[in-house]
């Protein structure tokens, strides 16, 4: 058994490792295409910026590809070793085919871990960093990330910024809100921006709107002054990045702290919930291909099963992405959108299997 996993684990690889080179490289060519114009309006026509838009969105790229990647490496690997008649060979010696599925759980644990490091480790940073280089250019408008900014609350007072800009140091187009322990709002400042040095924050060209009784209707324009605020840098970077460039730690901040984040609590739950389902997918894969290439040795037809093998990777991901969406707007549950597809599509892969082998 020890000689036939890595027997497997190699044939799988191998086969893990072209997919993925194939697949990256070809969405990675199809984002260049299409966001040349928008590349070159930022950072001019040199070679250096398409090749750093590529490495930053590398990551990104082979989080979403993964799945696809793992079960398509299944459906060759099984697909190799049913046409060579070594599944025939292997179930001539005793050993049953849901045996040399397990070979392939090794394999497929090592892509599921790979995976889900590389969509909390290297996928956030490296997401915030292409986010924040095209902010930071100087032809960046300045509704380029955030349109209609985004809402934010900060104790009893409420925020609501346009840009953010160097890392989360530089604020454009702030209004506050400060309200009374009634929930009665009582002074309004907007700041042309907002900078944070030494550790504290200094709001600029600031428009003071009192709106207690005997200050009523009085405005005040005041040059620069403090602001008092627990909020950093790093929150600020945090709220106007995308949910896939927040880590499983900054993704369970928000779902701790409700109400400090621009989108409510159920949304970072299932995206939570998401990324701990990704070591599953991987392995969900395998138990999705195996019925289809055991099909190819009794149908002889290894063209029809590659293709259904993609059609059911197809499904999956439209499915994934469809439940995921109603997860994000708090119509099903988080953990049911997170889990749901990979356990689903899985249980369909056993009961195909269960089918065909008779059990």
């Amino acid at each position: 058994m020890p000689t036939l996993r890595r027997y497997v684990a190699r044939q799988f690889g191998t086969n893990m490792g072209l997919m993925l080179l194939a697949f990256v490289s070809l969405l990675q060519l199809l984002d260049l295409l299409a966001n040349a114009d928008d590349i070159v309006k930022l950072h001019g026509t040199g070679l250096s910026a398409f090749l750093r838009h590529a490495m930053l969105n590398t990551p990104e790229i082979a989080t979403v590809v993964t799945p696809i990647c793992a079960l398509l490496a299944s459906l060759l690997t099984l697909a190799r070793l049913a046409l060579g008649n070594e599944v025939l060979a292997l179930k001539a010696a005793g050993l049953p085919y849901y045996r040399l599925l397990w070979a392939f759980a090794p394999a497929a644990l090592i892509v599921g871990v790979a995976h889900f490091l590389v969509s909390d480790q290297l996928t956030p940073p490296a997401a915030r960093a292409l986010l924040q280089w095209d902010s930071e250019s100087p032809r960046a408008k300045l509704d380029t990330k955030i349109k209609g900014g985004f809402w934010i609350r900060d104790g009893d007072t409420l925020v609501r910024v346009s840009r953010v800009s160097q890392r989360g140091s530089e604020l454009t187009g702030l209004t506050l809100f400060q309200r009374d322990k009634r929930g009665e709002v009582v002074l309004r400042l907007a700041a042309e921006s907002a900078g944070h040095h030494d550790g504290a924050w200094q709001l600029r060209n600031v428009e003071r709107l009192a709106l207690t009784q005997g200050d009523l209707g009085t405005i005040t324009t005041v040059p620069a002054m403090g602001w008092n605020t627990s909020l950093t840098p790093r929150q600020f970077s945090d709220f106007v990045s995308p949910a896939s460039a927040l880590s499983l730690l900054e993704l369970w901040r928000f779902v701790t702290h409700a109400g400090i984040g621009s989108h409510p609590g159920y949304f970072y739950l299932t995206w939570f919930s998401k990324r701990l389902s990704l070591p599953i997918a991987s392995f969900m894969m395998v138990l999705l291909a195996a019925p289809v290439a055991q099909s190819m040795q009794r149908q002889g037809g290894l063209v029809r099963g590659i293709a259904l093998g993609v059609a059911l990777g197809f499904l999956y991901f439209v499915a994934d992405g469809f439940v995921l969406t109603l997860g994000e707007v708090g119509t099903l549950p988080p953990i049911i959108a997170a889990w749901s597809p990979a356990l689903l599509f899985g249980l369909v892969g056993c009961a195909f299997l269960v089918r065909m082998e008779g059990v």
